[in-house]
């Protein structure tokens, strides 16, 4: 994430003024709860700490992706990730303990945040939209696998998956962000 955060600071001058701040704040929220996350074994906390930092890091690309919306109705999607959300929620909701209510708002802010990413067609680059879907839906892949590693012991091992995952959703939102004031549609 720090190569990542180099790379966006480098690139300013491509980056829209008002989409700036909200790049560098989503991005040090990730570097944050990617730190947190690092000590979750010895404490608790450190979860806690870390999906807030990445409930922060969504918030942010969700906030960029929405002024960044089109004028087309996306039902469709809509209803695809509301299920995702409302099947992830049934799956891990009940194995969440105290953390119910943060996992539920997580939940929510990372589909919208995908969701946010599928309505930007028309209104950035055709590679800017396309790397920012990407990145979104893999963004929801590592998520979903740690969840359900976490909550379900569904998917022993998978840790591998699951930062694969996240580095390339990182670098798809990233590039997304910074070539995004360029329009080729």
């Amino acid at each position: 994430m720090i190569s990542l955060l180099a790379y966006f600071i480098s690139k300013k001058s491509l980056i829209s003024k008002k989409l700036y701040p909200w790049g560098v704040f989503a991005i040090i929220a990730a570097l944050a709860g990617d730190i947190f996350l690092m000590f979750q074994e010895y404490s608790g906390l450190f979860f806690i700490a870390g999906l807030g930092a990445f409930l922060f890091a969504h918030i942010g690309y969700t906030i960029i992706f929405l002024t960044q919306k089109g004028r087309k109705k996306h039902l469709f999607q809509f209803i695809l990730l509301a299920n995702y959300a409302l099947i992830m929620g049934y799956l891990i909701l009940p194995k969440a303990g105290d953390l119910k209510i943060p996992v539920l708002v997580y939940i929510m802010a990372i589909s919208a945040m995908a969701y946010t990413a599928q309505i930007r067609k028309g209104t950035v680059s055709n590679a800017s939209y396309i790397t920012g879907l990407i990145g979104a839906r893999l963004f929801l892949a590592s998520d979903s696998l740690l969840a359900l590693s976490m909550f379900l012991d569904a998917f022993p091992k998978v840790d591998f998956l699951i930062m694969l995952s996240y580095g390339i959703a990182q670098a798809c939102m990233v590039y997304s962000l910074v070539n995004s004031s360029k329009i080729n549609s």
